[in-house]
């Protein structure tokens, strides 16, 4: 590692990119209907587009992160960045649905790559008593992508054209680049494991159960929340400022939920809040039929979706790091890839539902995503019987947020 000081404030530069990478994986949902009609296709082939994204990161992720694990990381940085701008101006250009979903593969590559690179390097050039601050500051970008940078972008297409939202993110992504290679001193990090060895905790029981939780409760939630815009569109009447607004109300409460739910895993254990905030993603979802319809029931639907989405992220790390704490990072590597497959699921079975389950499609999309929900209670009340987290961690502090929603 090296000790060269920054030219630039580090954490806070590698923050905004991972801002736009946030903003990237999660404003699809709020442009879909704008691109959905912008390449004469459906709204179920359209979910593709989001769909790909995220199976792309939860391949990669683990993949790329052992294939560059002895890069230095100031070049990582400089080429997923690069890599990301290249994939938003090629979906920008992109005038056919094929020529979208190849230029999103290239752009979820470099969002793959990036993360964890950035969270290395902000640890690595942070005093030791800093490192945590530092990570929680640099993932606290993804975090605030969900309530200003998803909303703003899902406004610029309604109001513009879909193709802008991904100039901006062009845009940002290279002026990122930019900074990290004039801002970054070099930075190497130990030899990391390769993919084999970061696999390997995948064989405790305890670790799969945990990453089966995550994965159904993000497929319930994202089943939904890929197709927000349809899902809203009796509330919204079709109007994308409107539809931002209503998701600038689950970004804000989204961050809400994520303070309450590592608060609250300090004092009561991780077991109990995950168990109430799944719950309580059930019951958003079970309920939307009832609360999409107008715009004030669709804004208190959105809150709780935010606050309950977003709770359940820091018991699900606490119960990872509770299983093999000298494994941490790698546990919540694999934690991510569980979280972005179920985004890709979501977004597959809800486009599955949509094309094929008639009139009241919209409806179930909801009522699916509670049942998935409730898969993720059982499999959460299975890994406590497995004893995920032992009575003595239960009690430790929860990590720092991780940035993901449901």
């Amino acid at each position: 590692m090296t000790g060269t000081r920054a030219r630039l404030p580090v954490t806070p530069l590698l923050a905004v990119g991972a801002f736009a990478i946030g903003t990237d994986t999660f404003v699809v949902a709020g442009v879909l209907p704008e691109v959905a009609r912008g390449l004469g296709t459906s709204l179920a082939d359209a979910g593709w587009v989001s769909t790909l994204f995220a199976l792309t990161y939860a391949v990669l992720a683990p993949v790329l992160g052992a294939l560059t694990g002895r890069l230095e990381r100031r070049s990582v940085l400089v080429v997923s960045l690069t890599v990301f701008a290249i994939g938003n101006v090629a979906s920008a250009l992109s005038t056919g649905l094929g020529a979208l979903l190849a230029a999103r593969v290239v752009t979820a590559a470099g969002a793959a790559l990036y993360v964890p690179a950035a969270s290395a390097s902000a640890a690595a050039l942070a005093a030791p008593e800093r490192r945590g601050r530092a990570m929680a500051v640099v993932l606290g970008g993804l975090s605030a992508a969900t309530f200003a940078g998803v909303p703003f972008g899902t406004w610029l297409a309604a109001d513009l054209h879909w193709s802008v939202t991904f100039w901006l993110l062009a845009g940002l992504g290279a002026v990122c680049a930019v900074a990290v290679a004039v801002g970054l001193p070099p930075v190497r990090l130990p030899a990391a494991p390769g993919l084999v060895a970061r696999l390997a905790p995948a064989r405790d029981p305890r670790v799969l159960v945990t990453a089966l939780t995550t994965l159904a409760f993000l497929t319930g939630g994202y089943l939904a929340l890929t197709y927000i815009g349809a899902v809203l569109a009796p509330a919204t009447d079709g109007d994308g400022t409107t539809l931002a607004v209503l998701l600038l109300d689950f970004g804000v409460f989204a961050v809400c939920g994520t303070v309450v739910g590592g608060r609250a895993t300090d004092r009561w254990g991780p077991t109990p809040v995950l168990l109430a905030s799944v719950a309580g993603l059930a019951t958003v979802l079970v309920t939307l039929p009832l609360t999409r319809d107008t715009p004030a029931g669709a804004s208190v639907g959105m809150a709780a979706w935010g606050v309950t989405a977003m709770a359940t992220q820091p018991p699900q790390q606490h119960r990872l790091f509770a299983i093999a704490p000298e494994s941490g990072p790698l546990l919540l590597s694999l934690n991510s890839s569980a979280t972005f497959l179920g985004i890709s699921l979501g977004g597959f079975i809800g486009g599955r539902v949509l094309a094929h389950g008639g009139a009241d499609a919209v409806d179930r999309l909801g009522l699916l995503g509670a049942a998935l929900a409730a898969v993720g209670l059982l499999t959460a009340v299975l890994g406590a019987r497995l004893r995920t987290e032992g009575p003595r961690t239960d009690r430790e502090p929860a990590p720092a947020p991780a940035g993901d929603a449901g």
